[in-house]
């Protein structure tokens, strides 16, 4: 133990190690590592950011197709989405805004699918470059980004500021600087927000407009009508019964068309997997379970022993 050059930690440099707090260089770096994952990668499929993107109330980015499956197939499509969701208020697509952003330029190598999705191989960077198209600045981590809504356009924090002071309607209700839609002040969320100031003020705007029976998009939230219908239905188990023909109707119930695509395949994928379920199933499977018409203690008597489950066991005659 000795003669290498080496040296043995005694237990006093292990625990002042361990407990001893970060740096102001080692906050920032991992501060701006995480910054760049969420503009980077969605925070619910984990793969890249790939148009269309959505947001929720809170400025996180998702790819849509993402949010779209998980409201269809919640924990068979993602095992911690009511992790990664908690306390965002994703029920609906009324919760969410599609964020559009402005493009710098496309990779040649880049494909599309039928939906209109860009393919991303997963573990692959995005490859879509984002930029204000007023101030020309990347958007991306370390820089403040807002989108308004309903439009959904996104720019540089400062574009926003600078022209309604130009303008001199701050605080005043003003057009969008892109597609020209109004919008309120209230309604300029910050993407990927890391100040708490920030996300306090899109947590009390979400209460407001909670207040006033409106969603993060503005739209009418479902009113207790709706709710106490679907809550009877559920109980009488109703829904249960019905939720193969609205399955099939989902599609064509969207009145956006990228959608009720995205939609659409999702729902064809869905029933290929079942299908697949159904015939991987053996023979041999199949022979542990009754077939339904030998439920009675009299057809049970005429089988072998019954199945796996009755084999020993007699019922009494009544």
């Amino acid at each position: 133990m000795g003669n290498d050059g080496g040296s043995i930690p005694t237990r006093r440099e292990l625990l002042k190690s361990a407990g001893r707090s970060k740096t102001h260089s080692e906050l920032r770096d991992s501060q701006t590592q995480r910054s760049q994952y969420y503009w980077t990668y969605c925070a619910l499929s984990k793969r890249p950011l790939a148009s269309p993107i959505v947001a929720d109330h809170l400025g996180r980015l998702y790819n849509k197709d993402a949010i779209i499956e998980w409201l269809l197939k919640r924990l068979e499509a993602f095992g911690d989405g009511e992790e990664v969701l908690k306390g965002r208020g994703v029920n609906g697509l009324k919760d969410i805004v599609e964020v559009h952003f402005h493009q710098l330029e496309s990779t040649p190598e880049k494909e599309h699918n039928g939906n209109g999705a860009a393919e991303q191989t997963e573990g692959s960077e995005r490859k879509e470059r984002w930029v204000c198209p007023i101030t020309c600045k990347e958007l991306g981590g370390g820089v403040r980004a807002v989108y308004l809504v309903p439009c959904g356009c996104a720019f540089a924090e400062g574009a926003i500021k600078e022209t309604a002071a130009a303008r001199g309607r701050e605080g005043e209700t003003t057009e969008c600087l892109q597609c020209g839609k109004p919008y309120n002040p209230r309604d300029v969320i910050n993407i990927n927000p890391t100040a708490e100031a920030d996300i306090t003020r899109l947590q009390t705007r979400l209460k407001d407009l909670s207040t006033l029976g409106l969603t993060h998009s503005l739209k009418k939230a479902a009113g207790e009508k709706s709710k106490k219908r679907k809550l009877k239905e559920k109980e009488n188990g109703t829904t249960n019964g019905d939720s193969s023909k609205n399955n099939d109707n989902v599609s064509s119930n969207i009145k956006n068309s990228a959608t009720a695509s995205i939609t659409s395949k999702v729902l064809a994928d869905e029933r290929e997997k079942t299908k697949l379920r159904k015939l991987e199933m053996s023979d041999s499977v199949k022979s542990l379970f009754s077939a339904p018409e030998a439920n009675d203690s009299k057809d049970r008597s005429k089988r072998r022993g019954g199945d796996f489950m009755t084999r020993g066991y007699t019922l009494p005659n009544r």
